[in-house]
């Protein structure tokens, strides 16, 4: 059975997912400036809005997920939403920048909520199947993790692009914060929604014949992805792993308030080279992945990358306070943090190629969209733990914005970057003790699952969807 995936498929998918990320980390990195420093609106209201909106994004995709797996079209159950939905996406990603001069207070409230809230939800709809597609694309797990891990990395890449560049424009000797943060936006959606849009096109999905999904209730969905106990394993990993987002959303803080140089240069551009180091400290690892994964299980992998992320980031915390907050022991041990950090970041994605292969070795169902859904899921319940700890931290603290913080306050901003991160890597850990999906009892089943498919498909050739 030939399981190779296109070349012009993978590459037109991994130049997407840059520009995915791209998209994504624009929202996610100057939103919250946006609408503060120059739509006015009031923290208090804009932490409110994308806590509710993160939240509710993150429960939209479950529902996605079901509405996927019952899709059925001659083009395929993932890519019929990624042909138009990459379009709708970058024109809301660009309305969400757009102050629309409205004076009440009330009103510029509302409409900004409605259009991020519908940005949200579009974006569910469009990154479920994108990311469920390469389990579409090919049965073979080794196709399907070198695209996971190429892709991954371009998305990381893609998604620091928003911070490097907007944080040189806002520079008052450029366009400032207001011009600086709109045409950035506007430069980067644009280019990102290119690749992004051609997906549909270069893709196509191979169809598994034993179920017909869209005869399939919810309730039965639901029933079945509660009995793939690795793929809920998975899940508790992942909540438990939310850390992980909270060293690069912090570190903001920690760069204007805690690692403070004799330089001011360093100062202006801290924020820059702090992001910087930890995208490079993941790059190594995310580069190694697929020799990774070749070598060791998923549940080593993750268990190994964990405890050398809880190790790396409590040392952090040690020998910050040993040297009086010292910004250059800070940079070393961001580049260090970033190396479990990448290769955890892919596997727990390629994971769940693992967990679709595995229900349909023991239900004879194949839920890419549902199965799919749950790490976007993950994702985005981490993204929201990590986005709401932080505010409330600081104010639980008494961090005051734009003066001299308290030592406790300081003291606080550097847990929040590496003591309750490493907390999290620790914890996250325990679930993937319990996953017994490997050696001989993955090797059989994948097997089994060879042979099922070959006697479906009589000559054992893969049909496909384009």
């Amino acid at each position: 059975m030939d399981s190779r995936i296109r070349p012009n498929t993978k590459k037109v998918y991994i130049f997407a997912a840059a520009g995915q990320g791209a998209i994504y980390a624009m929202v996610s990195s100057w939103l919250l400036r946006y609408y503060t420093d120059v739509v006015g609106l009031e923290l208090a209201f804009v932490t409110g809005l994308m806590w509710f909106a993160k939240l509710l994004n993150a429960v939209a995709d479950p529902v996605i997920g079901v509405i996927v797996d019952k899709t059925h079209t001659k083009h395929g159950k993932m890519r019929p939403y990624l042909e138009y939905m990459p379009f709708i996406v970058s024109l809301l990603s660009l309305l969400l920048f757009v102050d629309f001069g409205i004076k009440p207070m009330a009103w510029r409230c509302i409409v900004c909520g409605v259009v991020y809230v519908v940005w949200g939800i579009s974006y569910s709809v469009v990154d479920v199947p994108f990311w469920g597609l390469p389990l579409a694309l090919s049965n073979d797990g080794t196709q399907r993790d070198k695209l996971f891990s190429a892709a991954k990395l371009l998305n990381s890449l893609g998604g620091a692009l928003p911070t490097i560049i907007v944080s040189l424009l806002i520079s008052k000797d450029l366009l400032g914060l207001q011009y600086g943060i709109f045409w950035g936006a506007v430069g980067i959606i644009l280019l990102s929604a290119i690749p992004f849009s051609m997906v549909y096109h270069y893709s196509y999905e191979i169809p598994h014949t034993s179920v017909k999904y869209d005869k399939m209730s919810a309730g039965k969905q639901i029933k079945l992805i509660c009995k793939n106990k690795i793929l809920l394993l998975v899940v508790l990993c992942g909540f438990l792993g939310f850390g992980r987002y909270l060293i690069q959303a912090a570190y903001t803080y920690a760069a204007s308030y805690v690692f403070i140089s004799d330089s001011s240069f360093i100062n202006n551009f801290s924020q820059v080279i702090g992001y910087a180091l930890i995208g490079i400290g993941m790059f190594p690892t995310m580069i190694m992945a697929p020799w990774l994964v070749k070598k060791f299980s998923y549940k080593i992998i993750i268990i190994a990358s964990g405890i050398g992320a809880a190790a790396i980031m409590t040392a952090f915390y040690f020998v910050e306070i040993a040297t009086g907050y010292n910004f250059y022991w800070a940079l070393l041990f961001l580049f260090l943090s970033g190396l479990p950090l990448g290769i955890f970041n892919i596997v727990v994605t390629s994971i769940v190629g693992e967990c679709v292969d595995y229900l349909e070795w023991k239900e004879g169902v194949r839920l890419e969209g549902m199965t799919s859904s749950m790490s976007t899921f993950i994702a985005k319940v981490g993204n929201a733990i990590s986005a709401g700890s932080i505010p409330m931290i600081l104010m639980i603290t008494g961090y005051v914005e734009n003066v001299e913080q308290s030592a406790s306050v300081k003291n606080w901003i550097l847990i929040l970057i590496s003591l309750l991160p490493a907390a999290s890597m620790l914890l996250c850990v325990v679930p993937m003790l319990f996953y017994d999906f490997v050696g001989d009892k993955r090797a059989k089943a994948l097997a089994e699952l060879e042979e099922r498919r070959a006697s479906e498909n009589g000559d054992g050739t893969q049909e496909v969807l384009s």
